[in-house]
């Protein structure tokens, strides 16, 4: 019964585009064990601290650069409602600039 359930609110859930969003990016980055581009550079190193303490520091290309501006904005709001300090200005910068030059194709 529980399992029944459980796949009839996930079909709800997946009405919705964001879910459907969420859930293809899960499963891109799904299993994903392979090291960050750059990984001993100060902002790869910055972005897996920053940015994994919540979640995976998700491999930069499994976003276009478009898509990163937007993710890590979204980003800085919900680390305020945690209660967890936003990036500074410069932090931003940093990890943008890395995602953004090692992000996947438009």
């Amino acid at each position: 019964m529980r399992i029944c359930r459980a796949i009839s609110s996930a079909a709800t859930a997946l009405k919705r585009p964001r879910a459907w969003l969420l859930l293809a990016f899960a499963l891109t980055t799904a299993g994903c064990t392979h090291p960050l581009p750059e990984a001993n550079t100060y902002p790869a190193r910055l972005y897996a601290q920053r940015c994994g303490q919540c979640h995976t520091a998700y491999q930069p290309r499994s976003l276009t650069a478009a898509m990163w501006q937007a993710q890590v904005q979204m980003m800085q709001q919900r680390m305020r409602t945690a209660g967890i300090p936003p990036l500074s200005p410069e932090q931003k910068k940093i990890i943008l600039g890395y995602l953004e030059r090692n992000a996947g194709g438009e």
